[in-house]
Order: C-alpha cells, then sequence, then structure tokens
C-alpha cells in the first residue's frame, strides 16, 4: 500500500518510536549471526575455491554491513535533540544504567561460563587481563566496549549537530567516516611499502573510527515515503556487498587494491553498503502503514535483539563442546540447520528473559 509521506512516514520528531528501526536492528542481527555461523566455514582454508567456501563468503562477508546497520541505528536514536533534553549528566546516567550491569555480567558469562567451562580454557591471568585491555575478552564482546564509547561522546556531538541543519550532520558523517576508514587504510598501504605496521586497538579506542557511522545514522534519520531513492539505494548496497566478498576472495591477489579497500566494518565499501541498505529500508517502510498489531511485533523482535546479540554465541558454543559433529560439519545444509537453531533459540531466550524484571537489566 503507497500512502502519501505526511500519513505514512516512520515516528519522527516528537514520536518516542521507530518501527522502521526495529526492522533495521532485525536485518542486522540477522547478519550477526550469519557471520558467526557460516564464517566457520571461513577458517576451513581447505575447502577455499569449492562451493561451499563461496556459499560462506556470500553470507558471512555479505552480511558485514550489519555491524555499522547497529552503530547507525543507535546514533539515529542517541544523537536526536529529545534523548538530550535532560541535560549530559541524565544521559549518561540513563545509558549506564542500560548498559553496565550487560558488559559486567556478560563479561563474566563469556569468561568463565563458556572460556572456562564450556570450551575447558585455562584461564591465564595475564591473558585475561591482556584481553580485557584490547576489549577481546570473547569475539563479539567488543562491540559493547565500542558503543560505551559512543555513548561518552554523544552528548559532545549532539550538541555540536544541534545548532546546525542535516547539511552539517551529513557533511560531518562523510568526514568522520573517511577518517575511520583512513585509520584503516593507512597501516596497510605503510606494510605495502615495504614497512610493516600493525593497527592496535584498546578498548577505550574502538569507538574511534566508527564515529561517523554514529553520525550517519542521525544525519540521514529522514525516510523519503516518495521518489526512487529506495531504488538507487537498493541498487549501490548490491553492487557494494558484491565488491566486499569479490575483494574477501581475491586474496592474496590484489594486495594494492585490498590494501585501499579492506574487508572490514568500517572499509568503504561496508560503510557505503550499510548507508545504502539503511536509506532503502526506511524509505521503504515509510510507503507502509502496517496495522498496530503488526508494528507492536516487529517492535517486540526489535526489542529483543540486544539479548540475541549477547547470548547467541553462547549456544554456538554449547554445539561446539556438545553436538560436536553439527559444529564441525562444513555442508551448506548444517550450517543452515545450526544458524535456524541459534537464531530460534537466541529469539526465545531473550524475549522470555524480557518478561523476568532481574533478568530484563542484561538483556
Amino acid at each position: 500500500m503507497t500512502l502519501s509521506e505526511k500519513d505514512v512516514r516512520p515516528q519522527t520528531a516528537a514520536s518516542a518510536h521507530r518501527w522502521d528501526y526495529d526492522v533495521l536492528r532485525i536485518l542486522a542481527i540477522l547478519g550477526v549471526v550469519a557471520i558467526h555461523v557460516f564464517g566457520l566455514i571461513l577458517g576451513r582454508p581447505d575447502l577455499r575455491g569449492t562451493d561451499t567456501w563461496n556459499f560462506a563468503v556470500i553470507l558471512a562477508i555479505g552480511s558485514n554491513w550489519c555491524v555499522p546497520m547497529f552503530v547507525m541505528v543507535s546514533g539515529a536514536l542517541l544523537l536526536a535533540p529529545r534523548a538530550h533534553a535532560a541535560g549530559p549528566g541524565a544521559f549518561l546516567k540513563k545509558r549506564a544504567v542500560r548498559l553496565l550491569p550487560a558488559v559486567i555480567v556478560w563479561h563474566l558469562v563469556y569468561l568463565v561460563v563458556v572460556r572456562h567451562w564450556i570450551l575447558q580454557a585455562d584461564l591465564v591471568p595475564e591473558t585475561v587481563a591482556v584481553n580485557f585491555i584490547d576489549g577481546k575478552v570473547y569475539t563479539a564482546l567488543y562491540f559493547l566496549w565500542l558503543i560505551l564509547g559512543l555513548y561518552v561522546v554523544a552528548p559532545v556531538i549532539a550538541a555540536f549537530l544541534r545548532d546546525g541543519d542535516a547539511r552539517r550532520a551529513q557533511i560531518t558523517a562523510i568526514v568522520a567516516c573517511l577518517w575511520g576508514a583512513a585509520l584503516l587504510v593507512l597501516p596497510l598501504v605503510a606494510t605495502q611499502l615495504g614497512f610493516p605496521r600493525t593497527r592496535t586497538d584498546t578498548a577505550i579506542t574502538l569507538w574511534i573510527p566508527y564515529v561517523g557511522l554514529f553520525i550517519a545514522g542521525y544525519a540521514w534519520r529522514e525516510p523519503r515515503a516518495e521518489g526512487r531513492r529506495w531504488i538507487w539505494a537498493g541498487g549501490i548496497a548490491v553492487a557494494l556487498v558484491t565488491l566486499d566478498i569479490w575483494l574477501f576472495n581475491v586474496a592474496p591477489d590484489f594486495a594494492w587494491l585490498r590494501a585501499f579497500l579492506p574487508v572490514h566494518y568500517v572499509s568503504l565499501p561496508t560503510v557505503g553498503a550499510a548507508l545504502a541498505i539503511y536509506l532503502c529500508v526506511i524509505d521503504l517502510c515509510a510507503r507502509l502503514r502496517p496495522k498496530e498489531r503488526v508494528v507492536k511485533v516487529i517492535g517486540a523482535i526489535g526489542s529483543a535483539t540486544f539479548g540475541v546479540f549477547l547470548v547467541h554465541l553462547l549456544l554456538v558454543a554449547v554445539v561446539r563442546r556438545w553436538w560436536p559433529d553439527l559444529y564441525a560439519d562444513p555442508a551448506p545444509v548444517a550450517k543452515l540447520e545450526l544458524y535456524a537453531m541459534v537464531v530460534v533459540a537466541s529469539f526465545a531466550i531473550s524475549v522470555a528473559a524480557a518478561r523476568v524484571p532481574w533478568l530484563r537489566r542484561i538483556f
């Protein structure tokens, strides 16, 4: 159903909720799980060049846009003036109450329950300390430190953007995205020139390359219910995702090209793909008027995505320990089964946990 922009634009400005953001969250978390499940095949170099390998590359590398998407949606919400109406102190307190319990509890869960008990790894104090310094206690937990860093700088960024127009926000986002990409590219270029460099982040600097994406979500938050922006945005997204897949698959060839366009969450192709998908989805949603109960269901699923992010790797570890054959089987059918199991179970656990007051604080 197509209606006028005034009638169908997803809730903005004075409204507290946008269902199109829930759609983006759902798509993004499905991509995150895809990276961690189908990416297991990419850990098998002996499969390189096979149909199984190409299947995994398409689904895992083709989902890299999902991490930037979460950052963009966070920026759209957290840089809005209404989020800072009570001042920076109230803003930071509210976010700390929401995120810090999850950071503490889930780091302990993955350190003690997953790494030590389920995977039976020895917890060497020095190694654990360095993992905390690097923000890499377990796979995707770095994202919690990344978001914490963006929370801290959000009041400053919001104050700068508040007195400007959309153009200020867009230019700032572009410059910051280019800066983030340069942080990634420059060590690779130096290495190609014969002076090897490694890029090192710590828990308190992980957020820096993502500032541009954070601002971009706010800068391009307004949907267009009319026009063809969604069409060309969708086309650009397909082209850039395809480029990422190709760049990953041609390694080690085209070394200079891959130095300037590495396959990474803040590389220009991935950032461009994420922004294009963002625009395409919010424009498509702006053309629709779903029934209220549909919006509520989408909202409930969207709200559960944070919990899915936190719990899905725990479920993968459980399968790794007690169903090793399923975990190790690289066959596409086996990985699709694992993916479906993890997605369904993660959503079920997250939705159920949201109904329990003391669990809700960490989901």
